[in-house]
């Protein structure tokens, strides 16, 4: 099975926004040149290279991700927490009552 399209038939030229804007929400840029945040990670206590606990899709765990893309180390950590449901100690809990029930 191929498959043949040309590029240029998606191309949108209203996705150019930025395309002849000398500023963008009142603040000029230069020509590649966006400003943003920088955020003081160390301040915040965190630590690139450790584990997250934080749950995917936390705060947390978002800026955890963004320490590490800004200290240029992998973005998961294989002891970072996978699991979206509850913690371990709300399963325990959850467990333990039902052990008493019976």
């Amino acid at each position: 099975m191929s498959f043949s399209y040309d590029v240029d038939e998606y191309e949108d030229s209203s996705l150019d926004l930025l395309e002849g804007q000398d500023e963008v929400d009142g603040e000029e840029f230069e020509e590649g040149e966006l400003s943003f945040e920088e955020i003081d990670f160390e301040a915040l206590g965190i630590d690139p290279g450790a584990p997250t606990g934080a749950k995917p899709g936390s705060e947390e765990k978002v800026l955890m991700l963004a320490a590490r893309y800004a200290a240029g180390v992998p973005l998961w950590h294989e002891r970072d927490c996978y699991e979206h449901g509850p913690s371990e100690a709300m399963a325990r809990m959850a467990q333990a009552q039902a052990q008493q029930k019976n």
